[in-house]
């Protein structure tokens, strides 16, 4: 009698060949999961399947931080009283640290409002001359220029935003701007005159905003002076994240986010026409997410491993540099870059984007000195800037508080240093710029006080910036410890 050959089992070696999961216990960085015969177990079941809520909820954040901004910078202004689209906030006494806005500066006048197109309808903005503005739909993404780069070439004029889906009749002499959302934000910039900001703020309180329906009675307009006032518009780092864009997915039509976006938000529970109500397990699940997710979102925009988002190849500077305004760039949506961006900016135009000189802005930034180290608000710091800045207007920098992105708030009126406030000069042109919680002897006009406890990083701003900025025959030094 002979023995039968051993019989190979197919299936077995095929699991081997292609690492298929068996009976085994599954070892990852996020927890340790068993199986029994290829199944999971009910216990490692319920966790993987938690933890794929969890990383759709982190993409989520990451994906939807630009429309959170702006539905939060809706809520502050709300808060503070301007709740209908004639009420627009303008900064009369500059942007300042009470104010908490994105990386706003603190050189031009600003002025903040939106359009409500779904309870207005059609509706017009009266440009006067000489103003300059854009608008954005409620994703960030940019509509219209206003002024010398928008259509009216700076002569003024009246704007028609037209809602989602409209096809009504549109009349004869307006500029005509398609809205993809039913909301809409502008923002308006004016420069001082003589030092001066009355005729900016001036001529932003010639602005009208008007249903189209009461073209021939327009409502009147109120403009808030938010200089000064304690006016919060940044968005959270917890599950309040996803109920502010629970609200907004549900304001807007359901087509203004991909069909991919749409599959995330819905796995967590954010779907237009379903009410947002999490029970308790999730809604903790959820914000547990949204803690990791904003810790992601600090990492990915505070210590950048992509090479693309420095200035220079050799310094801590950082900048937007060959990106497209849509950050769309062969197709690709650059995501980390986006959310790179907005996680410490609110705006996007591409103006802001584009080589433009002698004219508009550029801006660079960093969170780290010359060692590599994060700025510290303890130690003292010093900025030489070379001689000869090549702008055509001014250059500026304004520091900002790393927690809340904001203007640092420290116990000068402006946490800033540019041209129009007259810094002291080497005598070989350079300018010492002085960052620390104490003043340096004799540097009243070159110093910014910092605030121990909090980290804290510069933008310099360059307008109407000249060919040696962009070819990088002049630059930057970075920061260095004292």
């Amino acid at each position: 009698m002979t023995d039968e050959p051993t019989r190979q089992d197919p299936t077995a070696a095929a699991a081997d060949r292609h690492g298929w999961i068996g009976t085994e216990v599954v070892r990852t960085r996020f927890g340790d999961f068993a199986f029994e015969n290829g199944y999971p177990t009910r216990e490692a079941a319920g966790a993987l399947l938690d933890q794929l809520v969890f990383n759709r909820a982190v993409e989520v954040y990451l994906t939807q931080i630009p429309p959170v901004a702006v539905i939060e910078t809706r809520r502050g202004f709300r808060e503070f009283g301007a709740a209908t689209p004639q009420q627009v906030l303008i900064w009369e006494s500059m942007m300042d640290a009470q104010t908490l806005l994105l990386t706003a500066n603190t050189e031009t006048v600003y002025g903040l409002g939106f359009l409500d197109l779904r309870g207005d309808g059609p509706t017009v903005l009266e440009a006067p001359a000489r103003m300059f503005g854009n608008a954005m739909d409620f994703l960030q993404r940019f509509l219209v220029d206003v002024g010398p780069l928008g259509p009216d070439k700076g002569e003024g004029g009246k704007y028609l935003f037209l809602p989602p889906g409209y096809d009504g009749e549109v009349p004869d002499g307006y500029f005509v701007v398609e809205s993809p959302t039913f909301n809409v934000i502008f923002g308006l910039r004016g420069f001082k005159v003589d030092g001066k900001n009355d005729q900016a703020v001036a001529l932003m309180k010639q602005l009208k905003i008007y249903p189209l329906s009461r073209a021939g009675d327009p409502p009147p307009m109120e403009f808030l002076d938010g200089s000064g006032q304690q006016i919060d518009t940044i968005h959270t780092d917890t599950f309040e994240f996803y109920e502010q864009l629970a609200g907004m997915v549900e304001e807007e039509p359901a087509e203004v986010f991909s069909p991919l976006e749409r599959a995330h938000m819905a796995s967590i529970g954010v779907e237009h026409g379903k009410p947002f109500a999490p029970d308790p397990q999730r809604r903790q699940l959820l914000g547990e997410a949204a803690r990791a997710a904003a810790a992601i979102a600090r990492a990915n925009t505070f210590a950048s491993r992509d090479p693309e988002t420095y200035f220079y190849k050799d310094r801590q500077w950082q900048a937007v540099t060959d990106v497209p305004y849509t950050f769309v760039r062969d197709g690709v949506l650059l995501l980390d870059r986006r959310s790179w961006v907005y996680y410490m900016a609110l705006g996007n135009d591409p103006a802001m984007m584009a080589k433009s000189v002698g004219a508009g802005s550029q801006y660079q930034w960093t969170y780290r000195d010359a060692d590599g180290d994060f700025l510290d608000g303890a130690r003292d710091y010093v900025l030489r800037i070379p001689a000869e800045v090549p702008v055509n207007n001014f250059w500026s920098v304004v520091v900002y508080d790393a927690l809340s992105r904001s203007e640092l708030r420290n116990d000068q009126p402006l946490p800033s240093v540019s041209q129009y406030t007259g810094p002291r000069a080497n005598d070989d042109g350079t300018v010492d710029l002085y960052f620390g919680p104490s003043m340096p002897d004799g540097q009243a006009s070159n110093w910014i006080q910092t605030v121990p406890g909090r980290g804290w990083f510069p933008i310099f701003r360059a307008y109407g910036p000249l060919e040696p900025y962009f070819d990088k025959t002049w630059k930057l030094n970075d920061i260095q410890k004292r």
